[in-house]
């Protein structure tokens, strides 16, 4: 399999299939939906975490968000935010400032900045998220160029999946092995063992509870891949619809706090399920 250079950015793929998630909704969850979004953005223009302090975490899918749902007040404020921010505090914002301004400003990242930020380790995170939140950067900003394709691809042919491994990670490398032209089948397999019948997809093989940002990327990445998912379809669409809450979702996994990243992966979960 060889990849194919219509290039569209793994982003603006998310978005496509959020957008078909709002489209599964009815007309007053849809709204409430978008009152939630537009509740969570903070006067300077940035979206709030859930103690309701600006957090460019949140923002990066705030604007996800937004851009699918077409909130164009929203995006204003936020692309003034972006415009004068400089905090960043940690990995992840980092990473969430630059994929922010790369599409919202039109600002060109540099591969020297991505490497200098990767690099970093004042604030060490999980490494699955730096991991896709570098990705995400990287194809945005050079995914139409063959020499990337080239690297990653020699790169990811010779990478193991670390044993214990959340299912984030493993849908992150999925992505990327389809991305590039390598084979998937045992990936996607390999994401199935995090999926339960009547539960729907862990963070790791011996919870024993799902969640939704593992049920969103998981879905993502096995849709994208071309497993037909129907079996694993009803379990999923079941625990969606119970992560649903006045127009947010919750994590799935006994955490009662709405928040914009949930909400994004519960509408990437439900577009995913579309074809179902």
């Amino acid at each position: 399999m060889k990849p194919s250079f219509n290039h569209q950015p793994i982003y603006q793929q998310f978005i496509e299939r959020v957008q078909i998630g709002l489209d599964l909704l009815d007309a007053e969850s849809q709204l409430e939906v978008k009152v939630f979004i537009a509740e969570q953005q903070h006067v300077d223009g940035a979206f709030t975490d859930r103690g309701g302090r600006p957090d460019l975490y949140y923002s990066l899918f705030g604007y996800w968000l937004a851009l699918a749902m077409n909130q164009n007040d929203v995006l204003t404020g936020l692309k003034a935010f972006a415009q004068n921010t400089r905090n960043e505090e940690s990995v992840v914002d980092r990473f969430a400032l630059m994929l922010i301004q790369q599409s919202l400003l039109k600002k060109r990242i540099s591969g020297w900045a991505l490497i200098r930020a990767f690099l970093r380790d004042d604030h060490p995170i999980n490494f699955s998220y730096q991991l896709f939140l570098s990705l995400l950067l990287l194809d945005a900003g050079y995914g139409r160029k063959r020499w990337m394709y080239a690297v990653l691809r020699l790169l990811l042919r010779f990478y193991n999946v670390p044993e214990g491994a959340p299912c984030s990670l493993v849908a992150a490398l999925t992505v990327a092995r389809y991305e590039v032209g390598l084979p998937t089948a045992k990936m996607q397999q390999q994401l199935l063992t995090y999926f339960e019948d009547g539960i729907g997809f862990r963070a790791f093989e011996q919870v024993q509870s799902g969640d939704l940002l593992s049920m969103g990327v998981a879905l993502f990445a096995l849709q994208k891949s071309g497993f037909d998912t129907r079996l694993i379809a009803p379990t999923c669409f079941d625990f969606v619809q119970q992560c649903y809450d006045k127009g947010a979702f919750l994590s799935g996994d006994g955490d009662a706090n709405r928040d914009v990243e949930y909400t994004f992966y519960g509408l990437l979960a439900l577009g995913c399920l579309k074809e179902n």
